[in-house]
């Protein structure tokens, strides 16, 4: 069986399958996304084809995971992010604008891509107006500006100081560049995402100061994350472009890139060896990526994929691409336009209806129906005719058919999936036990794993943190639900807050920003709390887990059973009584002090009875000991002095363990 146009990652487990159709009709890519599927998995397919730079697809999956669920913050970041690299400016900052808003009303604060982003935008669209070089550095200190005012709440983002490094480089301040980039190894803290442009940045540092040796030696870091970049030649031209535009390059400069590696392409194409075949499928991503109003140039993307497979053997990511080509070129309209499949869907029809047709070309027509259905989003109709195509590869002795028949299973287990019909799912992936084909057993283990997975609760903590209020308690849980064919909804989890003291139980509101959950409760009541937290999946499976208790204290000690009580006239005096309470029990013993104070015109003004938690004098009878520990019950001797008779004060200083205190006195007579 030929190598699948098909694209199999961890990532996208549940993703439509199809047969690879050769013959005929050529290779056939399933591209189908449903609704109420797409928010999670189109998203997840928008960044493992933006890893590889397939952007138009990425617009499309883009596009299709924003339509399903528009509060969805992660693929609206992501188109963003693309607009930036398109130069499409002001739809960059509109839409991080609107990010802004939206999350710096539900949670507080702008997350860390829409704050750079916002910041980047800004500069490039300056960027591209500006008339002269002074007018572009006039237009770099507001970029500066922003990117310091994010420091301010994300002190350990390596990331902005990339992008700080990156506006100096742009102002022509080496020295600061280098600066930012030593900030970033101070901080140890960048993005996965940020670390190639960190070693860009460093090269062109190397170049700026003719060190070759040094450049060529942090492109060789580049190409852990840019696979493509082998050759110091195609690394130094691609690598500049690149330094000048991360993140958020123009068209032009983003144009300028391209002109490098065609630059390169003449000096290489005379080897006609692996690296003229991986510079043929570079351009040929970037043909298919739309520049500003620009719709892809497919036939130059046609041509580079043709000259790539002379001397190689296409990679699956490469096979991807130019199936993309090749459906852009026969159907001439977005993805996004769903009237495109009308004329190509009547022809299938037509093809399936014909007795005359072959079986191959009703297996065929079967199997692409179903995929435009799909893509149309009518599982139902998707569901017949993937069964049509599974009822001919019983009844088929065609080795083409019959090859293709575990893609068609893994194609009907996939939309049973998504339509929650776990049991007939769980039917076919028992029927389909025999395959022995690597590559399709490797799909059917990953959608039996899926199933099998139950939902997961991690990094769930429920802490003090003063937000508000002293009393502010906040709540954070990663929730996976990793056998769940669609994005988590608030209604697949129970957020509870516990407390202990009142012995009450009330639901605490949330937010879910994809897999992350987040909760503040503020000013709360003292008490002892803790955060219950359930999370479930759509067949039933369950996590659950509890926090560590927390305390929100308000009130400092208080004290009782005072001997003498105050106001009491007493015959004789040995020793000042009183117990000392806390409502959750955190008295500081060893802060407490205790003095009595004689009556006026006596020869002793103040004793000071307790200092430091101990008590300062022997009892009379010996029981208590000098310097001994007080208790909560504190019996505290007094002097052995003559007492004169009249008022006697008592003032005692108490606190509890987190410092709140208070000075109580009260007063009582010595009448022998």
């Amino acid at each position: 069986m030929p190598r699948l146009p098909f694209r199999f990652t961890p990532r996208s487990t549940v993703e439509l399958s199809i047969a690879v159709l050769l013959a005929l009709v050529g290779l056939i890519l399933i591209l189908g996304t449903r609704d109420e599927y797409k928010a999670g998995r189109a998203f997840n397919q928008a960044m493992d084809n933006y890893a590889t730079a397939d952007f138009e697809d990425v617009h499309d999956s883009l596009d299709d995971a924003i339509e399903a669920k528009p509060e969805y913050d992660a693929p609206q970041e992501a188109l963003a992010k693309i607009d930036l690299d398109s130069g499409k400016f002001t739809e960059a900052t509109a839409l991080y604008e609107r990010l802004q808003r939206r999350q710096e009303a539900a949670g507080g604060r702008a997350s860390l891509p829409v704050l750079i982003g916002l910041a980047v935008a800004r500069v490039e669209a300056a960027r591209a107006a500006a008339a002269s070089p002074e007018a572009l550095r006039d237009a770099l200190p507001d970029a500066r500006s922003r990117l310091e005012g994010i420091l301010a709440t994300h002190p350990a983002s390596g990331d902005v100081h990339v992008n700080l490094a990156t506006v100096a480089l742009l102002d022509g301040d080496l020295d600061r560049c280098r600066a930012e980039l030593d900030k970033v190894l101070a901080v140890g803290n960048i993005s996965p995402d940020a670390l190639p442009v960190l070693y860009n940045l460093t090269g062109v540092l190397a170049l700026r100061e003719r060190r070759y040796d040094a450049a060529i030696a942090e492109f060789e870091k580049v190409k852990e994350f840019q696979p493509d970049w082998e050759v110091p030649k195609l690394n130094l031209a691609a690598a500049h472009a690149q330094v000048l535009n991360a993140p958020g390059a123009s068209s032009a400069l983003t144009n300028r890139a391209a002109a490098a590696l065609r630059k390169i392409l003449p000096e290489i194409r005379k080897s006609r060896g692996p690296l003229f075949a991986r510079v043929c499928l570079a351009l040929g991503a970037y043909s298919l990526r739309p520049q500003g109003n620009q719709k892809p140039v497919v036939a130059d993307a046609l041509r580079y994929f043709a000259e790539a497979e002379k001397l190689a053997k296409l990679s699956p990511q490469a096979i991807f691409n130019r199936a993309i080509a090749q459906y852009l070129d026969a159907h001439a309209a977005s993805r996004k336009d769903k009237s495109a499949y009308n004329a190509p869907a009547a022809e299938f029809a037509r093809a399936l209806a014909d007795p005359k047709s072959s079986a191959r070309d009703r297996f065929v027509a079967s199997c692409l129906l179903g995929t435009i259905e799909h893509e149309r989003g009518d599982p139902k109709k998707a569901l017949e005719h993937f069964t049509l195509a599974a009822a001919l590869t019983e009844k088929s002795t065609d080795p083409f058919i019959r090859a293709a028949a575990p893609q068609v299973t893994i194609s009907l287990i996939t939309l049973h999936y998504e339509a929650g019909e776990m049991p007939k799912a769980a039917a076919l992936l028992e029927k389909a036990e025999g395959v022995t084909n690597p590559a399709d057993k490797k799909k059917l283990d990953a959608l039996a794993k899926q199933f099998r997975a139950a939902p997961v609760i991690s990094q769930f903590v429920c802490k003090r943190e003063k937000l508000f209020t002293d009393s502010d308690l906040r709540v954070a849980a990663t929730l996976l639900t990793p056998g769940s064919p669609n994005p988590l909804t608030p209604e697949r989890v129970t957020l509870t807050l516990l407390d202990d003291l009142a012995g009450t139980a009330k639901p605490l509101p949330f937010q879910l920003d994809g897999p992350s959950l987040c909760a503040i409760a503020v000013n709360l009541p003292q008490g002892k709390y803790r955060a219950k937290l359930t999370l479930t999946d759509p067949f039933g499976n369950r996590d659950e887990d509890a926090s560590d208790t927390v305390e929100i204290d308000r009130d400092p000690p208080r004290i009782t059973k005072r001997v003498p009580e105050a106001g009491a006239t007493v015959a004789a005096l040995k020793t000042i009584e009183f117990s000392v309470e806390d409502t959750l029990g955190s008295v500081d013993l060893a802060a407490m002090r205790v003095m009595l104070r004689y009556p006026p015109g006596s020869s002793v003004a103040t004793r000071t009875l307790v200092s430091g938690g101990k008590v300062q004098f022997v009892s009379g009878d010996g029981s208590i000991a000098r310097y001994s520990d007080i208790t909560p019950n504190v019996r505290a001797p007094v002097a052995p002095d003559k007492f004169p008779k009249g008022e006697y004060r008592v003032i005692v200083h108490v606190q509890d363990t987190l410092g709140k205190a208070r000075d109580i006195e009260w007063s009582f007579t010595l009448a022998p």
